[in-house]
């Protein structure tokens, strides 16, 4: 991992032609992270001020129960211990009312929706070290993906209080469900872009990179009607298997949590079509209690060229088109 990011920063600095560095965001995706959102509850017989010093106790004990879970039984070394790498009051409640200014209040009951995660400190210190090459910056500000996009999605969409978010990346699926503004669970598994490749390179025994071409062509619609059956049938099993596992997840999720109505889904913009309409294949409402009609909205290079400025085309990636919306609201961008 540490090879691969500093032969981007390399890069980086190569098209910024130095420009100079002040912040530095770094957001990591699955498998990198481990995250959960703790509800914590606190209730007195009699009424109690909200004060910082409480607030933080609540939230650092909190911070160490899931990092006493069985979820980082497995870290026995030290120097792959988990690391506090965010925690954010996503919602507060004081009394069941929501208050975003709660110091100095007065209440019986706090509710506090936290969303914790966390990182092997040895990842950690390398991604540091790394970026400490190329720029001298001060503490790095670091977050997860899931959490990036629902901050930004519920910007963006105010009146979307309650939406699935499907992240398809090259090798992993991340499925994310928030309600009532608050993102509640997100469930991972192993499957994503490159499992189409893959099965290219078994069925017509070729390379990566000329399956990678031809999925392209494909996907673009330019083979022939015959040629182009041919992949539909290649990839047939490809379809079938990733849409199992996005059904396992949505059980998963509607033993707890009914699925919402509204599904973003961020994807390379070549394999969007075709992740939309294995999608197109699921019968969402087994795992709601709507009965209206679901609505399925990608969050691809189309629509988030609204919110940032990309000085060439071919750079445009919807990943970081996120991830820049979500840094904006920290900083501005010095050159």
């Amino acid at each position: 991992m540490v090879k691969t990011l500093e032969e981007m920063f390399v890069e980086m600095q190569k098209a910024s032609n130095s420009m100079k560095v002040t912040k530095v965001f770094c957001v990591l995706a699955s498998p990198w992270y481990a995250s959960q959102t703790r509800l914590i509850h606190y209730e007195q017989a009699t009424p109690f001020t909200i004060t910082e010093k409480g607030l933080n106790k609540l939230i650092n004990k909190e911070i160490e129960l899931f990092r006493d879970s069985n979820l980082f039984a497995r870290a026995k070394t030290s120097d792959a211990l988990p690391e506090i790498m965010e925690s954010k009051n996503i919602q507060m409640k004081l009394n069941g009312y929501e208050v975003r200014e709660p110091h100095g209040k007065r209440t019986s009951k706090l509710d506090i929706a936290l969303y914790i995660s966390m990182i092997p400190a040895n990842i950690h210190k390398s991604i540091e070290e790394s970026i400490a090459k190329f720029w001298h910056v001060g503490a790095v500000h670091f977050s997860s993906f899931s959490f990036t996009t629902f901050d930004t999605i519920r910007d963006i969409f105010t009146d979307e209080s309650s939406f699935l978010f499907i992240d398809i990346s090259s090798e992993v699926t991340d499925i994310s469900l928030a309600k009532d503004n608050v993102l509640l669970e997100s469930i991972s598994f192993p499957v994503g872009k490159n499992m189409l490749i893959r099965t290219l390179v078994e069925e017509t025994k070729t390379t990566p990179a000329a399956a990678a071409s031809e999925l392209t062509i494909y996907l673009e619609g330019k083979c022939t009607r015959d040629h182009a059956k041919q992949m539909e049938d290649i990839l047939e099993g490809s379809t079938k298997e990733w849409r199992e596992f996005l059904e396992n997840a949505l059980a998963q999720f509607a033993s707890e949590f009914p699925i919402p109505r509204t599904i973003f889904y961020t994807a390379d913009d070549d394999v969007a079509q075709w992740f939309e309409k294995a999608m197109s294949e699921v019968n969402f409402s087994r795992f709601s209690k709507e009965e209206n009609s679901f609505i399925v909205r990608s969050l691809g290079n189309a629509f988030l060229g609204k919110f940032v400025q990309i000085s060439e085309p071919s750079f445009q990636d919807p990943f970081l088109s996120i991830e820049t919306i979500f840094a904006n609201k920290f900083t501005s961008l010095v050159k």
